[in-house]
Protein backbone atom coordinates (compact mmCIF):
# COMPACT_ATOMS: atom_id res chain seq x y z
CA UNK A 1 0.00 0.00 0.00
CA UNK A 2 2.66 2.09 0.88
CA UNK A 3 4.27 1.18 -2.14
CA UNK A 4 0.99 2.50 -4.06
CA UNK A 5 1.04 5.35 -2.41
CA UNK A 6 4.47 6.49 -3.03
CA UNK A 7 3.92 5.92 -7.00
CA UNK A 8 1.04 7.68 -7.15
CA UNK A 9 2.31 11.21 -5.50
CA UNK A 10 5.22 11.34 -7.77
CA UNK A 11 2.88 10.80 -10.92
CA UNK A 12 2.44 14.29 -11.48
CA UNK A 13 6.09 14.73 -11.18
CA UNK A 14 6.43 12.09 -14.07
CA UNK A 15 4.17 13.49 -16.38
CA UNK A 16 6.11 17.51 -15.91
CA UNK A 17 9.24 16.00 -16.75
CA UNK A 18 7.95 13.85 -20.14
CA UNK A 19 6.43 17.77 -20.71
CA UNK A 20 9.04 19.39 -20.00
CA UNK A 21 11.22 17.20 -22.18
CA UNK A 22 8.63 17.29 -25.46
CA UNK A 23 8.75 20.69 -24.91
CA UNK A 24 12.44 21.09 -24.65
CA UNK A 25 12.74 19.17 -28.33
CA UNK A 26 9.49 21.17 -30.12
CA UNK A 27 11.34 24.48 -28.84
CA UNK A 28 12.89 25.91 -32.16
CA UNK A 29 13.52 29.23 -30.40
CA UNK A 30 17.83 29.85 -30.55
CA UNK A 31 18.19 27.95 -33.92
CA UNK A 32 19.12 31.20 -35.89
CA UNK A 33 21.27 32.12 -33.53
CA UNK A 34 22.92 28.62 -33.45
CA UNK A 35 23.11 28.26 -36.98
CA UNK A 36 25.08 31.93 -37.73
CA UNK A 37 27.44 31.07 -35.00
CA UNK A 38 28.44 27.86 -37.01
CA UNK A 39 28.33 29.58 -40.17
CA UNK A 40 29.72 33.27 -39.57
CA UNK A 41 33.22 32.58 -38.70
CA UNK A 42 33.13 30.85 -43.01
CA UNK A 43 31.16 33.71 -44.22
CA UNK A 44 34.13 36.18 -42.52
CA UNK A 45 36.88 33.88 -43.83
CA UNK A 46 35.53 34.34 -47.40
CA UNK A 47 34.82 38.28 -47.08
CA UNK A 48 38.33 38.74 -46.08
CA UNK A 49 40.19 36.14 -48.44
CA UNK A 50 37.97 38.16 -51.20
CA UNK A 51 39.29 41.26 -49.88
CA UNK A 52 42.58 40.43 -49.99
CA UNK A 53 42.79 39.03 -53.44
CA UNK A 54 40.91 42.33 -54.58
CA UNK A 55 43.87 44.43 -52.55
CA UNK A 56 46.52 41.58 -54.65
CA UNK A 57 44.59 41.97 -58.01
CA UNK A 58 45.15 46.33 -57.94
CA UNK A 59 48.60 46.03 -56.18
CA UNK A 60 49.72 43.77 -59.97
CA UNK A 61 47.86 46.17 -61.72
CA UNK A 62 49.69 49.02 -60.64
CA UNK A 63 52.86 47.32 -60.88
CA UNK A 64 52.04 46.05 -64.49
CA UNK A 65 51.13 49.72 -65.79
CA UNK A 66 54.36 51.65 -64.01
CA UNK A 67 56.13 49.21 -65.90
CA UNK A 68 54.57 49.74 -68.93
CA UNK A 69 54.69 53.86 -68.57
CA UNK A 70 59.10 53.51 -67.26
CA UNK A 71 59.66 51.77 -70.97
CA UNK A 72 57.21 54.28 -72.99
CA UNK A 73 58.58 57.11 -71.60
CA UNK A 74 61.87 56.14 -71.88
CA UNK A 75 61.39 55.22 -75.32
CA UNK A 76 60.26 59.11 -76.19
CA UNK A 77 64.16 59.93 -76.20
CA UNK A 78 66.78 59.44 -78.24
CA UNK A 79 69.02 59.43 -75.58
CA UNK A 80 68.40 59.83 -71.01
CA UNK A 81 70.92 61.82 -69.14
CA UNK A 82 70.60 61.98 -65.61
CA UNK A 83 68.04 64.95 -65.26
CA UNK A 84 65.45 63.31 -67.91
CA UNK A 85 66.01 60.13 -65.66
CA UNK A 86 64.64 61.90 -62.63
CA UNK A 87 61.35 62.58 -64.23
CA UNK A 88 60.66 59.68 -66.04
CA UNK A 89 61.62 57.99 -62.35
CA UNK A 90 59.25 60.47 -60.56
CA UNK A 91 56.22 59.54 -63.15
CA UNK A 92 56.30 55.95 -62.57
CA UNK A 93 56.32 56.42 -59.27
CA UNK A 94 53.33 58.63 -59.17
CA UNK A 95 51.73 56.22 -61.63
CA UNK A 96 52.46 53.24 -58.85
CA UNK A 97 51.15 55.39 -55.95
CA UNK A 98 54.56 54.11 -54.20
CA UNK A 99 54.41 55.02 -50.40
CA UNK A 100 57.62 55.83 -48.51
CA UNK A 101 57.38 52.71 -46.66
CA UNK A 102 56.80 49.98 -49.45
CA UNK A 103 59.49 48.41 -51.08
CA UNK A 104 59.77 49.24 -55.54
CA UNK A 105 62.66 48.11 -57.86
CA UNK A 106 62.80 49.20 -61.49
CA UNK A 107 65.26 48.86 -64.08
CA UNK A 108 65.63 50.02 -67.79
CA UNK A 109 67.85 48.28 -70.07
CA UNK A 110 69.12 49.34 -73.23
CA UNK A 111 70.41 46.79 -76.06
CA UNK A 112 71.56 46.73 -79.66
CA UNK A 113 72.07 43.90 -81.79
CA UNK A 114 75.46 44.37 -83.97
CA UNK A 115 76.27 43.89 -87.62
CA UNK A 116 77.52 40.38 -86.42
CA UNK A 117 75.15 39.42 -84.35
CA UNK A 118 76.06 40.03 -80.81
CA UNK A 119 73.70 41.51 -78.84
CA UNK A 120 75.37 44.81 -76.78
CA UNK A 121 74.23 46.34 -73.50
CA UNK A 122 74.52 49.93 -74.29
CA UNK A 123 72.77 51.23 -70.49
CA UNK A 124 71.05 50.71 -67.67
CA UNK A 125 69.08 52.94 -65.47
CA UNK A 126 68.28 51.65 -61.83
CA UNK A 127 65.80 52.71 -59.02
CA UNK A 128 65.54 50.65 -55.81
CA UNK A 129 63.21 51.87 -52.69
CA UNK A 130 64.09 50.00 -49.54
CA UNK A 131 66.27 46.68 -49.79
CA UNK A 132 64.37 45.33 -52.93
CA UNK A 133 66.88 45.11 -55.55
CA UNK A 134 65.93 45.28 -59.17
CA UNK A 135 66.20 42.25 -61.76
CA UNK A 136 67.23 42.23 -65.27
CA UNK A 137 67.30 41.22 -68.52
CA UNK A 138 69.68 39.08 -70.24
CA UNK A 139 71.01 39.74 -73.19
CA UNK A 140 70.85 36.26 -74.07
CA UNK A 141 67.30 36.76 -73.87
CA UNK A 142 66.64 38.40 -77.15
CA UNK A 143 66.36 36.48 -80.75
CA UNK A 144 66.90 38.00 -84.27
CA UNK A 145 62.84 37.51 -84.19
CA UNK A 146 62.83 40.26 -80.93
CA UNK A 147 65.85 42.06 -81.59
CA UNK A 148 67.27 42.11 -85.47
CA UNK A 149 70.74 43.33 -86.97
CA UNK A 150 71.18 47.19 -86.68
CA UNK A 151 68.01 48.07 -84.21
CA UNK A 152 67.80 48.19 -80.48
CA UNK A 153 65.01 47.21 -77.64
CA UNK A 154 64.74 48.52 -74.62
CA UNK A 155 63.72 46.10 -71.11
CA UNK A 156 61.56 48.06 -68.50
CA UNK A 157 61.38 45.78 -65.52
CA UNK A 158 59.73 47.05 -61.84
CA UNK A 159 59.74 44.42 -58.87
CA UNK A 160 57.36 45.47 -56.17
CA UNK A 161 57.16 43.67 -52.67
CA UNK A 162 53.14 43.45 -51.47
CA UNK A 163 52.74 42.32 -48.07
CA UNK A 164 49.20 41.28 -47.26
CA UNK A 165 46.78 41.82 -44.19
CA UNK A 166 46.42 39.13 -42.10
CA UNK A 167 48.46 36.20 -42.76
CA UNK A 168 50.69 36.74 -39.78
CA UNK A 169 49.55 38.09 -36.19
CA UNK A 170 52.30 39.83 -33.86
CA UNK A 171 54.26 37.27 -32.46
CA UNK A 172 53.39 34.09 -34.74
CA UNK A 173 56.25 31.72 -35.63
CA UNK A 174 54.74 30.29 -38.93
CA UNK A 175 51.80 31.16 -41.12
CA UNK A 176 50.17 28.89 -43.71
CA UNK A 177 50.32 31.56 -46.39
CA UNK A 178 53.83 33.80 -46.83
CA UNK A 179 54.67 37.02 -45.24
CA UNK A 180 54.92 38.59 -48.72
CA UNK A 181 54.58 38.40 -52.55
CA UNK A 182 56.83 40.26 -55.29
CA UNK A 183 54.85 41.54 -57.56
CA UNK A 184 57.26 41.17 -61.07
CA UNK A 185 56.73 42.64 -64.48
CA UNK A 186 58.47 42.94 -67.86
CA UNK A 187 57.66 45.28 -71.20
CA UNK A 188 60.06 45.81 -74.48
CA UNK A 189 59.17 48.29 -76.53
CA UNK A 190 61.45 49.88 -79.72
CA UNK A 191 62.91 53.23 -79.14
CA UNK A 192 61.19 55.64 -81.02
CA UNK A 193 63.45 58.64 -81.82
CA UNK A 194 66.36 56.94 -82.96
CA UNK A 195 67.63 52.91 -83.64
CA UNK A 196 69.07 52.77 -80.25
CA UNK A 197 67.97 54.61 -77.11
CA UNK A 198 71.25 56.14 -75.18
CA UNK A 199 71.94 56.74 -71.25
CA UNK A 200 74.13 59.59 -71.00
CA UNK A 201 77.48 60.57 -73.59
CA UNK A 202 77.10 58.97 -77.18
CA UNK A 203 79.12 55.94 -77.17
CA UNK A 204 79.93 55.43 -73.64
CA UNK A 205 77.82 52.86 -71.55
CA UNK A 206 76.38 54.66 -68.63
CA UNK A 207 74.96 53.40 -65.32
CA UNK A 208 72.00 56.09 -64.12
CA UNK A 209 71.38 55.44 -60.48
CA UNK A 210 68.20 56.79 -58.63
CA UNK A 211 66.95 56.81 -55.65
CA UNK A 212 64.13 59.32 -53.67
CA UNK A 213 60.60 59.13 -52.90
CA UNK A 214 57.63 59.74 -55.43
CA UNK A 215 58.84 63.78 -55.16
CA UNK A 216 62.02 63.73 -54.28
CA UNK A 217 63.96 61.71 -57.03
CA UNK A 218 67.86 61.76 -57.01
CA UNK A 219 69.62 60.84 -60.11
CA UNK A 220 73.63 60.20 -60.86
CA UNK A 221 75.15 58.41 -63.54
CA UNK A 222 78.64 56.69 -64.28
CA UNK A 223 79.95 56.48 -67.90
CA UNK A 224 82.37 53.58 -68.48
CA UNK A 225 83.71 52.21 -71.33
CA UNK A 226 82.24 48.63 -71.23
CA UNK A 227 79.37 47.40 -68.68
Amino acid sequence: MAVFDRMTRDLPKHRKSRKLRRTFLRDTSGVAAMEFALVAPMLIAMYLGLAELGMALNAERHTSHSASVAGDLATQSASINAGQAEDVVSAVLHVKQLKPEQQYAMAIQTFERLSDGTVKSEGLLRYKSGSLQPFLVDKSDFDEDILPKGTGIVAATVRYRYQPLGFTGPGAKRSFLPTHLDLEETFLLKPRQSDVLQFGPDGRWTEINCTGTVDNVSCTETSTGTP
